[in-house]
């Protein structure tokens, strides 16, 4: 078992915060400038995510129609869209923009000509931000609530979304090139890169899908036939980011690994090639033809369980070594564990997803939250450590992850609840047609569980943007670097 190598070799064992030591003091000034953007772009994402989560969690309880009259839906619909984008697509992109950056360091300095490619990836980040965000401001564009990316119909918002592919295909694009040319033991490097892999092939499969637009389609039917494949895909990246993201931080935080190096090689190899099938699949069928869209589906059914399976084995057998003592752990350790469960949980109920009803939600939301939850311990472990940023108490950081992580499956719970008893999905207020106490009962649980997740996610925006409004924190020899926040 590795241990972990601290930033202050002067901390204790019972002393904050220690950063994985393969990564600390290895990034040149350069790469922390990019990793300091990256990091800040994710969290004004979350900031209005937040806003637009409450929002939508308001307008699925029981009788807020009357607060709203009759445009409850349309406000529903917008909402769903610009909460998504932020909160998912940006948030994700921004993490795995940041993962990217911190394993491109292996000592050496960036030539001039990949300083300018970051810099470049950067700047497109931001101006996707302002570029999505403007016509949802002002009510622009005819709303497309297709599974994976809901998007608005509108230019603006649509050369946002290129400008945002832009910025993390050449921060993944530099990433390769510079693995290709210098050599890297730690399995994280290769872990991180396959998952940048997979994203180009998400991006062929949205290529190869617009390329090949079926006949007699409205809008909202061409946007779903385009990202489909890509949307199946990227979930390969997300559940290998996942892994990747757990592996360092029981690294960095207990000196040891739920999965061996080997295993983890494993399993990011077997991720990369049941992503490579997608491609395959547009060759292997018309896009007119049902099976192209059940074959895309049939890849979470016969590929992704196995290397899932085989990483909770893995994991549920280190969580339970320090189960016993997990009151005494670092909080991270207590958020990887909710994740770990949030992300079990909502693999189960996805075997039982009803299609046109809220299980099929209830289903991601606790999938795509699992993995939310660890990339914020990432944060706090990780990210702010390497930029020398000062980290938030134990008690701040646990009480964002015990809000954000039993909320979240309070919130699945009722949608699951819910889902079993017929309420449909992506319809809000009176369009819900709750008839029964079950229904109502459940979606009062799902409007409850999602506040409380909100408040988790407001505690780590906050936390996390004091951080960097504080700055470089002032310690003493062998002082740990936290607050009491």
């Amino acid at each position: 078992m590795q241990k972990p190598v601290l930033i202050n070799d002067n901390l204790d064992a019972s002393q904050e915060m220690p950063v994985d030591g393969l990564f600390a003091g290895r990034m040149c000034s350069n790469l922390k400038w990019e990793l300091k953007y990256w990091t800040i772009l994710p969290l004004l994402a979350l900031l209005i995510a937040g806003v637009m989560a409450i929002l939508i969690a308001l307008l699925r309880v029981p009788g807020i129609e009357d607060v709203f009259g009759g445009d409850s839906q349309s406000f529903f619909e917008k909402g769903l869209v610009v909460h998504v984008t932020f909160a998912f697509l940006i948030w994700y992109v921004g993490v795995q923009g940041s993962l990217m950056v911190i394993v491109s360091s292996n000592g050496r300095p960036l030539l001039l000509v990949e300083t300018i490619i970051g810099r470049i990836a950067v700047g497109f980040a931001f101006l996707s931000f302002l570029f999505i965000l403007i016509p949802a401001l002002f009510n622009l564009g005819e709303t497309s609530t297709n599974n994976y990316v809901p998007i608005l119909i509108q230019p603006l918002f649509l050369f946002g979304l290129i400008l945002l592919g832009i910025g993390l295909l050449l921060v993944i694009g530099r990433l390769l090139i510079r693995v290709c040319l210098h050599y890297y033991s730690d399995p994280v490097v290769l872990a991180v890169t396959c998952s940048g892999v997979i994203v180009i092939i998400s991006f062929i499969c949205l290529f190869l899908a617009a390329s090949d637009i079926p006949v007699g389609l409205i809008k909202s039917e061409i946007a779903e036939h385009i990202f489909w494949g890509m949307g199946h895909i990227i979930q390969f990246s997300h559940t290998l980011l996942f892994m990747v993201c757990f592996f360092i931080l029981c690294r960095g935080c207990m000196g040891e690994t739920p999965i061996s190096n080997l295993v983890l090689n494993v399993l990011a190899v077997l991720l990369l090639a049941g992503a490579a099938i997608g491609p395959l699949i547009y060759a292997s069928y018309d896009s007119s033809d049902p099976r192209q869209i059940t074959a895309f589906t049939g890849l979470y059914w016969y590929v992704l369980p196995l290397p899932i399976l085989i990483f909770l084995g893995g994991a549920l057998k280190f969580i339970r070594t320090v189960f016993g003592s997990l009151r005494n752990q670092m909080p991270e350790i207590i958020g990887i564990s909710l994740a770990l469960i949030l992300f079990g949980f909502g693999g189960v109920i996805g075997f039982f997803g009803g299609g046109g009803d809220t299980r099929t939600p209830a289903h991601y939301h606790a999938e795509l939250i699992a993995v939310t939850l660890v990339f914020m311990c990432c944060y706090f472990a990780l990210f702010l450590p390497l930029l020398t940023l000062q980290v938030p108490s134990k008690q701040a950081r646990l009480y964002c992850y015990c809000f954000l992580g039993i909320g979240q499956l309070l919130h699945s719970s009722g949608l699951f609840s819910a889902g079993l008893v017929g309420v449909a999905r992506k319809v809000a207020a009176e369009e819900q047609m709750l008839e029964t106490s079950r229904q109502v009962a459940s979606m009062a649980l799902m409007g409850v569980g999602g506040l409380v997740a909100v408040i988790g996610g407001i505690i780590f925006i906050v936390l996390a943007l004091r951080s960097f409004y504080i700055g470089r924190p002032q310690f003493s020899e062998g002082e740990p670097l936290t607050s009491n926040v």
